[in-house]
Protein backbone atom coordinates (compact mmCIF):
# COMPACT_ATOMS: atom_id res chain seq x y z
CA UNK A 1 0.00 0.00 0.00
CA UNK A 2 2.87 2.17 1.06
CA UNK A 3 4.27 1.71 -2.50
CA UNK A 4 1.28 2.59 -4.45
CA UNK A 5 1.27 6.02 -2.43
CA UNK A 6 4.35 7.31 -3.12
CA UNK A 7 4.25 5.97 -6.46
CA UNK A 8 0.94 7.67 -7.38
CA UNK A 9 2.57 11.05 -5.40
CA UNK A 10 5.27 10.67 -7.71
CA UNK A 11 2.85 10.51 -10.74
CA UNK A 12 1.18 12.99 -9.60
CA UNK A 13 4.08 15.54 -9.19
CA UNK A 14 5.44 14.64 -12.08
CA UNK A 15 2.64 15.54 -14.08
CA UNK A 16 2.28 18.82 -12.42
CA UNK A 17 6.20 19.45 -13.73
CA UNK A 18 5.74 18.46 -16.95
CA UNK A 19 2.44 20.19 -17.64
CA UNK A 20 4.26 23.25 -15.86
CA UNK A 21 2.29 26.75 -15.76
CA UNK A 22 0.91 27.78 -18.87
CA UNK A 23 2.46 31.11 -20.16
CA UNK A 24 -0.75 32.36 -20.83
CA UNK A 25 -1.35 31.94 -17.01
CA UNK A 26 1.87 33.79 -15.60
CA UNK A 27 1.96 37.49 -16.00
CA UNK A 28 5.12 38.00 -14.09
CA UNK A 29 8.07 36.08 -12.87
CA UNK A 30 10.42 37.51 -10.07
CA UNK A 31 14.54 36.85 -9.70
CA UNK A 32 16.37 36.91 -6.85
CA UNK A 33 20.06 37.00 -6.41
CA UNK A 34 21.09 34.19 -3.87
CA UNK A 35 24.00 34.18 -1.19
CA UNK A 36 22.98 30.42 -0.05
CA UNK A 37 20.27 27.69 0.21
CA UNK A 38 18.51 30.15 2.94
CA UNK A 39 19.56 33.64 2.37
CA UNK A 40 18.78 36.03 -0.69
CA UNK A 41 20.63 39.11 -1.46
CA UNK A 42 19.63 42.14 -0.04
CA UNK A 43 17.72 44.34 -2.80
CA UNK A 44 18.27 41.77 -5.56
CA UNK A 45 14.71 41.49 -7.15
CA UNK A 46 14.10 41.75 -10.51
CA UNK A 47 10.89 41.37 -11.79
CA UNK A 48 10.03 40.24 -15.30
CA UNK A 49 6.55 41.22 -16.67
CA UNK A 50 6.92 41.40 -20.67
CA UNK A 51 4.92 38.99 -21.96
CA UNK A 52 7.87 37.46 -24.81
CA UNK A 53 10.33 37.19 -21.42
CA UNK A 54 8.20 35.58 -19.52
CA UNK A 55 7.19 32.77 -21.72
CA UNK A 56 10.66 32.17 -22.10
CA UNK A 57 11.52 31.73 -18.96
CA UNK A 58 8.39 29.54 -18.70
CA UNK A 59 8.84 27.21 -21.26
CA UNK A 60 12.89 26.83 -20.45
CA UNK A 61 11.67 25.99 -17.05
CA UNK A 62 9.13 23.50 -18.32
CA UNK A 63 10.93 21.66 -21.14
CA UNK A 64 14.03 21.13 -18.34
CA UNK A 65 15.01 17.33 -18.33
CA UNK A 66 15.32 15.54 -15.07
CA UNK A 67 18.87 14.35 -14.05
CA UNK A 68 19.46 10.54 -12.36
CA UNK A 69 21.34 10.37 -8.91
CA UNK A 70 21.72 11.93 -5.94
CA UNK A 71 21.81 16.04 -5.92
CA UNK A 72 24.67 17.39 -3.94
CA UNK A 73 25.33 21.00 -5.58
CA UNK A 74 26.39 24.49 -4.81
CA UNK A 75 24.41 27.38 -3.26
CA UNK A 76 22.61 28.42 -6.31
CA UNK A 77 22.75 32.19 -7.88
CA UNK A 78 19.24 33.15 -7.81
CA UNK A 79 15.94 31.89 -6.49
CA UNK A 80 12.95 32.52 -9.56
CA UNK A 81 9.22 32.90 -8.51
CA UNK A 82 7.04 31.74 -11.74
CA UNK A 83 3.45 32.01 -10.42
CA UNK A 84 2.90 29.75 -7.12
CA UNK A 85 5.98 27.77 -7.97
CA UNK A 86 9.68 28.59 -6.59
CA UNK A 87 12.83 27.66 -8.02
CA UNK A 88 16.80 27.47 -7.51
CA UNK A 89 18.72 28.18 -10.65
CA UNK A 90 22.21 27.52 -11.38
CA UNK A 91 22.80 29.45 -14.93
CA UNK A 92 25.64 29.74 -17.39
CA UNK A 93 26.10 30.36 -20.94
CA UNK A 94 25.68 27.58 -22.23
CA UNK A 95 23.99 24.83 -19.46
CA UNK A 96 21.30 25.74 -16.61
CA UNK A 97 20.04 23.79 -13.97
CA UNK A 98 17.08 24.40 -11.89
CA UNK A 99 15.26 22.85 -8.54
CA UNK A 100 12.01 23.22 -7.48
CA UNK A 101 12.48 24.49 -3.52
CA UNK A 102 9.91 21.79 -2.24
CA UNK A 103 12.01 18.99 -4.03
CA UNK A 104 15.47 20.05 -3.42
CA UNK A 105 16.65 16.42 -3.93
CA UNK A 106 15.89 16.82 -7.90
CA UNK A 107 17.71 18.69 -10.26
CA UNK A 108 16.32 19.45 -13.83
CA UNK A 109 18.68 20.97 -16.67
CA UNK A 110 17.90 23.34 -19.37
CA UNK A 111 18.48 23.00 -22.74
CA UNK A 112 21.35 24.40 -24.04
CA UNK A 113 19.25 26.57 -26.31
CA UNK A 114 17.17 27.55 -23.31
CA UNK A 115 20.33 28.23 -21.01
CA UNK A 116 21.41 30.72 -23.39
CA UNK A 117 19.07 32.41 -23.36
CA UNK A 118 17.96 32.91 -19.52
CA UNK A 119 21.53 33.62 -19.18
CA UNK A 120 20.81 36.68 -22.10
CA UNK A 121 18.05 37.41 -19.94
CA UNK A 122 19.23 37.63 -17.01
CA UNK A 123 22.77 39.28 -17.51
Amino acid sequence: MKKITIFISFVVFSMFFATGCSSDDIKKIDVYEMESFSAIKEDSLTSYTDSEEVSLVVKAFNNAKKEPGIVDIADPEYQVQIGEESYYLWIREEQGTIMNVNDTHTIYSLSKNSAEKVYDLLN
